[in-house]
């Protein structure tokens, strides 16, 4: 379990918000601003400090401004998080990252990225290829299919299709999903891509959230 803190936006610095966070190590602390003295501590495997202690390149990607800087950026986010989940898929275990926050909390930023500043998912693209560029082995082969859907008001759409082109299972609510004999929840109606390339996965991975017209998907 991780958690990070990200930067004020525009709205919490013109309300000239404090940051009620401190971290050390793996431990969260919020603090008492408004003048008391309670505090309370938690304890993750990771947490990570995205606030401030940055500096923005020319190509905007951001990184710590010093070799002092607590500052998590997105390939130390990767790093820590990304790199075992997909050293477990390749082992052959069925993986999930899960991201839970409040709306504008930066979950898309983490798991999409904004810019040059690539998130867990497209990262995790690109590693894939990597790996499979690097195998010498006639006998393996390797296939690498995606689906993407989004669970909005508790309506399920299928991203790799157009709004107006998409089955029923576009306006079906997660209580009409039919659930397997395990007790897991099937979409068996969804579309998905196979192939080829990088350059094609990362075209599928954009067309979903443009698809849904959905800015959030794209980060904050």
């Amino acid at each position: 379990v991780a958690v990070r803190v990200r930067p004020f936006n525009q709205r919490e610095k013109g309300l000239d918000a404090v940051c009620c966070i401190a971290m050390a190590g793996p431990t969260t602390t919020i603090n008492d601003v408004d003048g008391g003295t309670g505090e309370e501590t938690f304890t993750f495997d990771y947490s990570f400090w995205s606030h401030d202690g940055f500096s923005v390149n020319d190509e905007g990607l951001l990184t710590p401004e010093d070799g002092n800087s607590p500052y998590a950026d997105q390939k130390k986010i990767f790093d820590c998080l990304g790199v075992e989940v997909l050293n477990n898929a390749w082992t052959g275990y069925h993986c999930c990252l899960f991201a839970y926050g409040q709306t504008g909390a930066g979950k898309s930023y983490s798991m999409v990225g904004f810019g040059p500043n690539k998130g867990i998912i497209p990262t995790t693209c690109q590693d894939i290829f990597r790996r499979i560029g690097e195998n010498h082995d006639p006998a393996k082969h390797f296939e690498v299919t995606i689906g993407m859907l989004e669970i909005y008001n508790e309506k399920i759409q299928d991203l790799l299709i157009h709004a107006n082109q998409r089955t029923k299972v576009g306006s079906m609510r997660t209580n009409q999903v039919p659930v397997s004999a395990c007790g897991a929840v099937c979409c068996c109606a969804l579309s998905g891509w196979s192939g080829g390339s990088r350059v094609e996965a990362a075209g599928h991975l954009c067309a979903g959230p443009d698809q849904a017209g959905c800015q959030q998907l794209r980060g904050y």
